[in-house]
């Protein structure tokens, strides 16, 4: 539940310069890391973001999957992606979600055909 709520924080008042650092470098991604793990992480955060009296949308939850991944030494992607059709600006056009190995393990959005942006990868 911290990490959401410093997740939030760090999205509502914190220019991104600040803090994009902490989620990893920009890179390509091949990440592996364990099934249970990774799940275990993903899980933690779903519950603590349902318990938490404010709405967590997908980039603190992304942000604090990947933080947690990343204490555990197991490699992730943090990606940034876009709606082609409406990138003008538009907030609900942008998304987050983290990938293992490929596999979008949080924020997955099958609805939609968000483009890839900005990847940070931590090693």
């Amino acid at each position: 539940m911290i990490l959401l709520l410093m997740a939030r924080f760090l999205v509502h008042f914190v220019p991104l310069r600040f803090w994009r650092a902490s989620l990893g470098r920009v890179g390509p991604s091949r990440c592996v890391a364990g099934e249970r793990g990774k799940r275990q992480v993903v899980r933690a955060v779903i519950r603590a973001a349902q318990r938490l009296p404010v709405n967590m949308v997908c980039l603190p939850r992304a942000m604090a999957v990947q933080w947690m991944l990343r204490r555990r030494g197991q490699p992730s992607a943090l990606v940034f992606g876009i709606l082609p059709e409406r990138g003008n600006g538009d907030l609900h056009a942008l998304h987050a979600w983290v990938e293992v190995d490929a596999e979008i393990i949080i924020g997955n959005d099958p609805t939609r055909n968000y483009a890839r942006g900005l990847m940070l990868v931590q090693p």
